[in-house]
C-alpha cells in the first residue's frame, strides 16, 4: 500500500505550472496510478507562465529583499513611496494614487484591475507577521491587458519601509514570462454500470513559487492517490474519474480547461464532484465546505458523522477548482484540514513537509473515502444538480474576479427544479 507522507516527501520540490517540475511530479503520480493496473492520461492546455525570479528594493543606501508576482517581466520602476492601509482606497479616491509605489497590507482578488485602473506605478505587498514572504501572481487576463508591476516583502522590512514613506525609491525585478504547456492528469476508474452517471474527485498539484506546497496541495493530491489506489481495488457501481489539475495557483487554469474541454460531457453525466485542497495539518481542524443544497449538506455531514467523524460543515463557496464548475450549477463538497503549521505558512517555504504528517492526512482521506462510497455505490444516486440560490451572488462576484469576465452563470430554472 502506498504510504502518502513518503510520496509528500517524494515531491518535496516547487511544481509550478508549465515546468519541467510539473512534468517531474506528474510522472511520479502516473507510475503509482498506472502500477494500480490503471490509465492515466495528459491532458495539455496553454498558459503564460514564468521561472521564479528575484527582486529587491533600493532606497537611501538600503536595500530590501523582495519576491516579484508571477508573470511579472523584468522591470525597473522608481518612484515616491505612499503606505495605506486599505488599498481600496485607490479606486475610491481617483488619481491620487496615479505614479506612486503603494505599499499596503491589504488584499483582493480585484486588486490588480483597482491599482491598474488607478495608474499606481508599482505595488508593495506585506506578508504576514512571523511569516516567511509569500508568492502571489499576476491573473493571465492582467498579464495580456496590463497590470501594475508587483512584489511581496516580509512583514519586518514593511515596518522599516514604511519610514521611507514620501521619499523615491526603486524597485528592480528579473523574471522570465512566456507561454507554456501544463498539464491535468486524468485517470477513470469504471463502474459496473448501474447507471451512467459520472462522479469527479479532483485536486490541484502545482504549488506556487518557492515552496513545495505540502499542504497546499500536495496532501490533497496523495489522498487521490490513496483514493485511486481504494477504488481500484473496490469496483465502484458507477464510474468515477479522478483529476489532478494543475495552474490552480495561477488562476483554477486547470479546472477552467478541464471544463471548456469536456463540457458537453459535464452536462450530461456530472451532477457532484469533491475537491481535495489543503490537508496534512498534524494539528488542524477538518472542514466540509458544500456548494449544493441544505439536503445535500445534511446528507454529507450526516454521513461523516456516522463514521466518527465531526467535521466543521456549512454552505460556502471555496476558493478553488470545484468553482469553475458551478457556472454550470454543478455542486461540489470541498474537503480540506486546516489551522496548523503547514496550512498556515501556505504560500510560503515553510508549507514544507516538516509541517504535515500521515496521520494529518487520514481524517481527511477517510471522509473522502466514505464520501464516494456511498455516492458511487448508492441504488439510487443520492445528490441532485442543484446550488442553493443564497450562493449565487458570491458564486458570480467569485467568477467575475477570476478572469475579470461576466460570469453568465447557465443554471437551471426555478421553476424547472
Amino acid at each position: 500500500m502506498i504510504n502518502p507522507y513518503n510520496v509528500i516527501k517524494e515531491i518535496d520540490f516547487e511544481r509550478l505550472a508549465g515546468s519541467e517540475n510539473e512534468r517531474k511530479a506528474a510522472k511520479i503520480f502516473s507510475n503509482y496510478l498506472t502500477n494500480m493496473g490503471l490509465a492515466p492520461k495528459l491532458e495539455a492546455f496553454e498558459i503564460y507562465s514564468f521561472d521564479t525570479g528575484k527582486a529587491k528594493i533600493t532606497v537611501n543606501g538600503k536595500e530590501f529583499f523582495a519576491h516579484p508576482y508571477g508573470l511579472n517581466k523584468n522591470a525597473t520602476i522608481e518612484g515616491e513611496l505612499v503606505f495605506v492601509d486599505n488599498p481600496e482606497i485607490v479606486a475610491n479616491n481617483k488619481g491620487a494614487f496615479k505614479d506612486k509605489i503603494v505599499m499596503s497590507y491589504g488584499f483582493s482578488r480585484r486588486l490588480g484591475p483597482t491599482l491598474f485602473a488607478g495608474g499606481v506605478k508599482a505595488y508593495i505587498g506585506i506578508g504576514r507577521p512571523n511569516k516567511k514572504i509569500n508568492s502571489s501572481s499576476h491573473r493571465q487576463k492582467s498579464f495580456e491587458k496590463g497590470y501594475v508591476n508587483s512584489v511581496n516583502v516580509s512583514y519586518n522590512d514593511a515596518i522599516k519601509l514604511m519610514k521611507y514613506a514620501g521619499k523615491n525609491l526603486k524597485i528592480i525585478i528579473e523574471q522570465k514570462v512566456e507561454k507554456r504547456i501544463a498539464h491535468n492528469l486524468v485517470v477513470d476508474i469504471k463502474g459496473k454500470k448501474i447507471d451512467e452517471n459520472l462522479t469527479l474527485a479532483f485536486g490541484h498539484y502545482d504549488s506556487v513559487a518557492r515552496t513545495s506546497g505540502s499542504s497546499d496541495n500536495a496532501g490533497g493530491s496523495v489522498i487521490l492517490l490513496k483514493l485511486a489506489e481504494y477504488f481500484s481495488k473496490h469496483q465502484p457501481l458507477r464510474d468515477l474519474r479522478i483529476i489532478f489539475f494543475s495552474a490552480e495557483e495561477l488562476g483554477l487554469l486547470g479546472s477552467q480547461n478541464y471544463v471548456k474541454t469536456h463540457l458537453k460531457e459535464l452536462q450530461n453525466r456530472v451532477k457532484f464532484v469533491m475537491n481535495i485542497d489543503v490537508a496534512g495539518d498534524i494539528i488542524g481542524t477538518d472542514h466540509l465546505n458544500v456548494i449544493g443544497t441544505k439536503e445535500m449538506l445534511g446528507y454529507l455531514d450526516g454521513i461523516t458523522k456516522e463514521i466518527g467523524l465531526n467535521f466543521y460543515s456549512k454552505l460556502e463557496i471555496q476558493s478553488s477548482d470545484c468553482m469553475p464548475f458551478t457556472k454550470y450549477e454543478i455542486p461540489s463538497v470541498n474537503i480540506h484540514r486546516k489551522g496548523g503549521a503547514g496550512s498556515s505558512a501556505i504560500h510560503t517555504p515553510d508549507d514544507s513537509p516538516k509541517n504535515v504528517s500521515r496521520s494529518g492526512l487520514k481524517n481527511t482521506l477517510t471522509a473522502a473515502t466514505n464520501v464516494l462510497e456511498r455516492v458511487l455505490n448508492a441504488k439510487v444516486y443520492p445528490i441532485n444538480r442543484e446550488i442553493d440560490g443564497s450562493l449565487r451572488d458570491r458564486i458570480e462576484k467569485y467568477l467575475y474576479n477570476m478572469n475579470y469576465e461576466n460570469p453568465a452563470l447557465e443554471w437551471t430554472p426555478k421553476y424547472k427544479k
